[in-house]
Parts: C-alpha cells; sequence; structure tokens
C-alpha cells in the first residue's frame, strides 16, 4: 500500500488494458495514414516545395561556433552517425523504419558552448536538485566540446517567416480525406492540425515536442519531414533557435554533394 504522501504514477482498471492497447493502436494507424495522404499531396508538387526554400537560401559564414559529444565520441566529434539512432535529430530522420523513411544524417552545431551542451543533455538547468548532467547519467568530464568554423553556400534560416511564405503557399490548401477527418474523431485526434500559415509553421518547426511521433508511432515528425525536402532541394543547412537556451543553432547536411562544409579548430 502507499504512504499518504507517495505520488500515484498512473492508475485504472485490469479491464481497461485491452482497450487502451486498441485505441493507441487505432491512433498509431491514424498518424501513419495521416502521414501518408500528406506525403502523397506533397509529391505532387515536390519540385515547387523544393524550388520554394532554394529561392530563399542565402550563403552562411560561422566561425568559433560549438559541438558537445560524449567524451568516447571525442576523437570524431564531427561525426553524424548520432544523429542516425532512432529518432534521430530534429531536422534528420533516424531508424525509425528505414524501410518506410529513408534515414538521413545532420550535424547539429550551436552559436555558444551553453547552449551546446543543454542540446547534447536536453536540459537547460536544474531540476530540483539534480544538474542537467546527473538528469542525463553523464559526468561533466565526460563531455568534450570543440570549436567549429565554416562557410556554407546555402543555408535557410526558419526564424524569419518570410522565407517560408513560399512554402506555406503551396500546402496551405492541403485537404483532408473525409475518411480520415472521421477517423480522427473516432480516436480523439480531431481537429487535425494542418499548417496554414508561415508563423505556424515556424512554431511546428521549433516544437519542443517533436520526438512524440516518431518515438510514440514510428513515423517522421514535421521538422524530420521539412529537413528531407530542405536535403533534396540541395540546401546545406537549417538555422533555427534553441527551444533550450532561445539560441541560434544549425542542422548541416554533410554529403559528397556538399564537401568540406566544416573546419574543426
Amino acid at each position: 500500500m502507499n504512504a499518504p504522501d507517495d505520488e500515484v504514477l498512473d492508475y485504472g482498471l485490469i479491464a481497461d488494458i485491452p482497450k487502451s492497447k486498441e485505441l493507441f493502436e487505432q491512433k498509431a494507424q491514424f498518424h501513419w495514414e495521416f502521414y501518408s495522404e500528406l506525403a502523397y499531396l506533397r509529391n505532387q508538387i515536390y519540385d515547387l516545395l523544393k524550388s520554394s526554400l532554394r529561392e530563399v537560401a542565402a550563403p552562411f559564414e560561422f566561425s568559433s561556433w560549438q559541438r558537445a559529444v560524449k567524451y568516447k565520441y571525442s576523437l570524431a566529434p564531427l561525426s553524424t552517425k548520432g544523429s542516425l539512432v532512432d529518432p534521430g535529430g530534429r531536422f534528420n530522420i533516424g531508424a525509425i523504419d528505414p524501410s518506410r523513411f529513408p534515414v538521413f544524417p545532420a550535424l547539429y552545431l550551436a552559436s555558444d558552448k551553453k547552449t551546446a551542451l543543454a542540446e547534447l543533455l536536453g536540459r537547460d538547468g536544474p531540476v530540483d536538485s539534480l544538474t542537467p548532467e546527473e538528469l542525463a547519467l553523464t559526468k561533466s568530464i565526460s563531455v568534450t566540446v570543440v570549436s567549429v568554423s565554416g562557410k556554407l553556400e546555402s543555408v535557410l534560416d526558419i526564424r524569419d517567416s518570410k522565407n517560408l511564405a513560399g512554402f506555406v503557399n503551396l500546402i496551405k490548401g492541403f485537404k483532408l480525406s473525409s475518411k480520415l477527418i472521421t477517423k480522427a474523431r473516432r480516436v480523439g485526434l480531431f481537429p487535425v492540425k494542418i499548417v496554414r500559415g508561415t508563423n505556424q509553421l515556424v512554431k511546428e518547426l521549433q516544437s519542443p515536442k517533436w520526438r512524440e511521433w516518431p518515438m510514440g508511432y514510428d513515423v517522421p515528425a514535421s521538422p524530420q519531414i521539412f529537413g528531407r525536402i530542405v536535403l533534396d532541394a540541395g540546401v546545406e543547412g537549417v538555422l533555427y533557435d534553441s527551444v533550450l537556451t532561445h539560441s541560434l543553432c544549425s542542422a548541416i547536411y554533410l554529403s559528397s554533394k556538399f564537401p568540406k562544409l566544416c573546419f574543426l579548430h
């Protein structure tokens, strides 16, 4: 029996477990169908979507940006292998379900050391008496921070909503099937959120809850899908604000098309 001051994490009836499992499976199926419908609509105008991003991308030079990695990766601090681990990163798809969603890596950098550490550990400050390092089961001496400088020919700054206007104009008219809307009502996910404005897209791309879709339903999140389009457009990276410190961060796409992007100091 719980003590009076014990916190109850969850409760319910054993008889409700099958119903909860069935509802979860229905929600997972809905997310897959929702993704599929939007993917079909995007594919109809994919070249236009890529062009809309390519047109607003601009050169970007950065100096003494920071990257924090666990010490065991310090011999290869610019490796992007970690970004491929399920669920991936904010702007790249990891091993969620490679048979359905091809993986692609990204190199994540921050404009300052504090942000680089916060992004690595997933927190900017202590919780109760625990430090971010303790919450991440990491010792501060087990983290390596390196300084990176470089120049990119084309980067998309999503902090400026004007850069997304052309993209949003192409997708704001998307309509879902009545069948999918009915299913959304049945599983309690109505109304279904569709991007209709630039500010809404910026908010979606920088959502702190982006991991919910890939980790909960094995479907890429909106910023991961957006990152795929950015990469396919031939744009070398994305600039965005950290949701932890609100400082500038970047996701850089390293591939054979974009050699020698960064110089390590």
